[in-house]
């Protein structure tokens, strides 16, 4: 997926979308992304962000566990952990910055932490962005 470039005039702040998805269900089984590449690290300056959109039905306490991975070794690069609680959430975001130092192929790693309900994540983004 090409970068996709967007400035907010208000503040001048650049940013690039690096890559993004949308529709992921998890109901105890993980999901692993399409590969994509990354060119703009930290070593470029500014900030990678991480931003995601979900809701749950569960049980029980579970983690919703995401990872980024690089894919030639898939060693895990960056991740973030959300906890819920045994309950129906309505649509939550939450936001994280990674530390991505390597231009490189990576894909992501969607997955619960026990099997006792389901996530379903309406939309995510990886984006670097000037400040």
């Amino acid at each position: 997926m090409g970068e996709e470039k967007f400035v907010n005039s208000f503040n001048e702040r650049q940013s690039y979308i690096i890559t993004q998805g949308q529709g992921i269900y998890l109901s105890g089984n993980p999901v692993k992304t399409e590969n994509f590449s990354i060119q703009k690290t930290l070593r470029n300056g500014g900030k990678i962000r991480f931003k995601i959109r979900y809701s749950a039905e569960l049980q029980g306490f579970c983690l919703l566990e995401i990872f980024l991975m690089r894919a030639q070794n898939r060693t895990l690069t960056a991740g973030m952990t959300i906890p819920n609680s045994g309950s129906t959430a309505s649509f939550q975001e939450q936001e994280q910055e990674f530390g991505i130092w390597e231009p490189e192929d990576y894909y992501f790693f969607f997955k619960m932490s026990s099997n006792n309900g389901k996530f379903y994540i309406e939309n995510y983004q990886l984006y670097w962005s000037n400040n």
